[in-house]
């Protein structure tokens, strides 16, 4: 009984079967949406397998990372193991056509044709005419369709090769669009990868940054602590002399008490002695004397010991915040007045501090942080000053920024040296006055004020260092600043 066969179908590209090539449109896009890309090869082969109604087809694709090495990724009534498999650049149809770029159409034995070999195709069936297209994009190949007719079936043209032409045009940016959103899906996951990294990476520099800024933190309470001793020192010393001559007072005052104590408790005839001795001991007690200086040692002993909680509550400050310390809106000047009050022991033997401060806003900042950069400053200042030296530290505003100015009369910096002085560990100070990083964490402050910092010297007759300011927290909202300024008000 003779086999019968349903008709051709027509060719979907010469008779405009948009159906058919949406279709093929629209499982590119599943594809390129990053789907199972064997399984959207496949379906995407077996749709131009009945769209160009053909027996077997096959797509061979250049494998990544190589230039002579194609890979048959999916096929059609082909023998096991032939997709997945590897053949070189040249061997076979496929690679002939990779390597001359060029389409082929062979009708009958492709060895007859002089090609290297034949399609794949089953054990039992011979391809009788089959077509092979180069997938290209832009300039590169990257891979090869073909598609096979077994013999009982009519030969294809070159009219089809032509039409053909369209659908590996197709095809080739199907693979183009999967490839590109399976690169990018890798190199999202890389820059994930980095990005974490980055991430862990940043935390630690900023774990040692908070180190190095603590370590300098010390090394200036080390500078000053010399200074700061004498300034606590005497207080102390005249607070323990006032209480010597307190203890003296009170001892003629008690005495004299005493006296007076013994006439009260006598029944009767007072003692003569007893008088004798009250009238004695008032006539050689000045008690008027006694009440005034007693008001006037008391009052300097609690000016003494102010002071020295003052310092002692800067220091404390000054010594403990920074690391951890959140942004607040604070006074320039406060930070200034602590941290001359700690200085000022330090240099009041070679030099003075003149404050001329302006009228400034509060403004968004680190307070604890910037009272570091002061310190850095004025103690630079002091050593930079031999004897008879004056510091002047001054502030204004300009346009939306604040600015303090710290001026010495010291030895100054050279030119060749002026450039580097926010270089880490970097110092032209002799062993024991410095770590060469005070300028340089002084730097790293400012800047994550995002303000400026700026040296001006000239040898022979001083250094001034301008700190500028914004007011506001860079990228914080306006009003948090404006609200806090008219409620200080």
């Amino acid at each position: 009984m003779p086999t019968t066969r349903a008709s051709p179908r027509p060719d979907p590209v010469q008779t405009g079967d948009f159906g058919w090539i949406c279709a093929l449109y629209e499982l590119g896009q599943t594809a390129a949406a990053g789907a199972d890309p064997v399984q959207a090869q496949q379906h995407i082969l077996n749709h131009i397998v009945s769209g160009l109604d053909a027996d077997s087809g096959s797509i061979a694709l250049v494998v990544e990372g190589t230039l002579d090495q194609l890979e048959i990724v999916a096929g059609t009534d082909l023998p096991p193991g032939v997709v997945g498999s590897q053949l070189p650049r040249g061997m076979g149809v496929f690679g002939h056509v990779v390597a001359t770029e060029q389409p082929v159409l062979v009708n009958g034995n492709a060895a007859e044709t002089g090609l290297p070999a034949s399609f794949p195709r089953r054990d039992d069936r011979v391809s009788h005419s089959a077509m092979c297209w180069p997938l290209r994009i832009r300039e590169r190949i990257i891979g090869a369709l073909a598609v096979n007719r077994n013999a009982e079936r009519p030969k294809y043209s070159v009219a089809d090769l032509d039409r053909g032409q369209v659908l590996a045009s197709l095809l080739a940016l199907v693979m183009a669009n999967h490839r590109m959103h399976v690169e990018r899906d890798r190199r999202i996951l890389e820059l994930s990868a980095l990005n974490a990294e980055t991430k862990r990476i940043n935390a630690l520099l900023g774990d040692a940054q908070n180190q190095v800024i603590q370590s300098e933190k010390l090394a200036s309470i080390g500078q000053i602590a010399a200074g700061v001793a004498h300034e606590i020192n005497n207080p102390i010393g005249f607070v323990l002399s006032n209480l010597g001559t307190l203890q003296s007072y009170l001892a003629s005052l008690f005495g004299l008490l005493d006296a007076h104590l013994a006439v009260d408790r006598a029944r009767g005839a007072v003692p003569t002695e007893a008088i004798h001795r009250a009238r004695a001991l008032r006539g050689g007690t000045d008690v008027e004397f006694l009440r005034g200086d007693i008001d006037a040692l008391l009052a300097e002993s609690r000016d003494g010991i102010l002071r020295v909680r003052r310092i002692v509550q800067d220091l404390r400050d000054f010594s403990r915040g920074g690391v951890d310390e959140a942004w607040d809106v604070a006074n320039v000047h406060d930070a200034l007045r602590r941290t001359i009050n700690i200085v000022r022991g330090e240099v009041k033997h070679k030099a003075s501090i003149e404050a001329r401060f302006g009228d400034l806003p509060d403004i968004e900042c680190l307070p604890q942080r910037l009272h570091q950069v002061f310190l850095n400053l004025l103690v630079n200042a002091g050593q930079a000053i031999e004897a008879n030296g004056t510091i002047t530290v001054s502030t204004g505003t300009a346009a939306d920024e604040v600015w303090v100015r710290v001026e010495d009369t010291g030895r100054g910096i050279e030119p060749e040296n002026l450039h580097r002085i926010f270089e880490p560990f970097y110092t032209t100070k002799p062993v024991g006055q410095g770590t060469g990083l005070g300028l340089s964490v002084s730097y790293s402050i400012v800047q994550c004020h995002r303000g400026r910092i700026e040296a001006e010297s000239e040898p022979g007759r001083g250094t001034r260092f301008t700190v500028v300011l914004p007011m506001r927290r860079p990228g914080a909202e306006q009003p948090s600043l404006e609200a806090a300024n008219a409620g200080a008000t």
